[in-house]
C-alpha cells in the first residue's frame, strides 16, 4: 500500500495491535492510516422520513446558518486517539492532525516510545507517504485512495469530513428541506461538483443542529457502486467561539470488507501554523500500488 509521509513537530501518533497477533508490514498501517481519512459505510438508498415544516426555517436561512456556522480557519491543529477495526482486527490510534485550509493534511505515526511509523501527506494533487518500518515510501494523487476505497473523493472533501463542513465546492441546488426530533434534514437526490457538474452524482444527506446548524451527520451514498459515506460528529467543542468536532464515528463497508473508526479530539488549535515539513530519504524504495 502507499505510505505518505509528512513532518510534524510534537505529532506523535501511535498505532497498536489489539489481537496480539504480529505486527502487520506497512500495508496494514497505510491501510490504517488511510482509513482514518476515508470512512465508507455500506447502506441502501437514503430515504426521507420526515415531514417538512417550513415553519422554523425556509432552506435558504437553513443553508445559510449551516455556512455561517461552519468551522473557519486557516490553520488547524489537533490531537486525536480512539480505535478503529479493519479486516476484523482491531486498533488503537492516536496522533496529530495538521491541516493548512485548502493546501494540505498532514499526520505522523509513531508508537509510545515517539519512534515514527509514517509520515501522510495529502494536498489538492498529490498523496504522499513514507514507511519507516520497511524504508519505503510512495508518491501519486488522489487517485490512489479512489482506488483503495472505490470512491470519487477529492481533497476539500477529505477536509469537510475532518473538520465538519459541508464540501463547499459542489452544488447546493435541489436540497429539500425536512426535520426530525429537533434536528434539521437535508436531501440531494444529485450533489454535485460546481466545475465538474458532469461527473458522477451521488445522494447526500445532512443532519443539522436545530440550534447551531452544525453538522451532527453527513451520508453520501453511490448508485453505482453502492457504496456510502456516514460520518456522525457526536460532540462538539468551543473554540475562539466556534463549535469544532470533538467526537468523530465513522464507517466503511464494501463488497470487499469493512472498518470502522471511532475518534475522540483534544487540544485543537485554530489559526497558529506550525511547520509542516516533507522528506523523503535517500535510501527508501518507491512503491508502486
Amino acid at each position: 500500500m502507499n505510505k505518505m509521509m509528512f513532518i510534524l513537530t510534537d505529532a506523535k501518533v501511535m498505532l497498536s495491535h489489539k489481537t496480539g497477533r504480529e505486527q502487520r508490514p506497512a500495508i496494514t498501517i497505510i491501510r490504517c492510516f488511510l482509513f482514518l481519512l476515508v470512512v465508507f459505510q455500506s447502506c441502501g438508498p437514503i430515504k426521507e422520513v420526515v415531514t417538512p415544516d417550513p415553519t422554523r426555517h425556509t432552506l435558504n436561512q437553513t443553508l445559510t446558518g449551516m455556512r455561517q456556522n461552519e468551522t473557519r480557519f486557516d490553520f488547524l491543529n489537533t490531537r486525536f486517539s480512539g480505535s478503529a477495526s479493519i479486516d476484523g482486527i482491531q486498533y488503537s490510534v492516536s496522533g496529530t492532525i495538521r491541516i493548512k485550509k485548502d493546501s494540505t493534511i498532514f499526520v505522523s505515526v509513531a508508537p509510545l516510545l515517539g519512534i515514527e511509523i509514517a509520515r501522510l501527506l495529502i494536498t489538492p494533487d498529490t498523496v504522499k507517504m513514507v514507511n519507516r518500518l520497511d524504508n519505503t515510501f510512495y508518491v501519486g494523487n488522489m487517485e490512489i485512495l479512489n482506488r483503495m476505497f472505490n470512491t470519487h473523493l477529492d481533497y476539500y472533501m477529505l477536509q469537510a469530513l475532518l473538520i465538519g463542513n459541508d464540501f463547499s465546492h459542489f452544488s447546493s441546488e435541489g436540497f429539500s428541506l425536512s426535520r426530525s426530533n429537533g434536528n434539521i434534514v437535508l436531501i440531494s437526490e444529485k450533489r454535485r461538483p460546481l466545475k465538474n457538474p458532469g461527473t458522477e452524482q451521488f445522494q447526500h444527506k445532512l443532519l443539522l443542529s436545530g440550534e447551531t446548524f452544525r453538522i451532527k451527520e453527513n451520508l453520501l451514498y453511490e448508485k453505482n457502486t453502492q457504496r456510502s459515506l456516514q460520518a456522525r460528529y457526536h460532540s462538539f467543542s468551543r473554540v475562539e467561539n466556534q463549535f469544532v468536532p470533538r467526537e468523530l464515528s465513522v464507517i466503511f463497508s464494501g463488497i470487499d470488507g469493512q472498518a470502522g473508526a471511532s475518534l475522540h479530539f483534544s487540544r485543537t488549535v485554530l489559526n497558529e501554523a506550525r511547520a509542516i515539513v516533507f522528506s523523503i530519504p535517500e535510501h527508501y524504495r518507491q512503491i508502486q500500488l
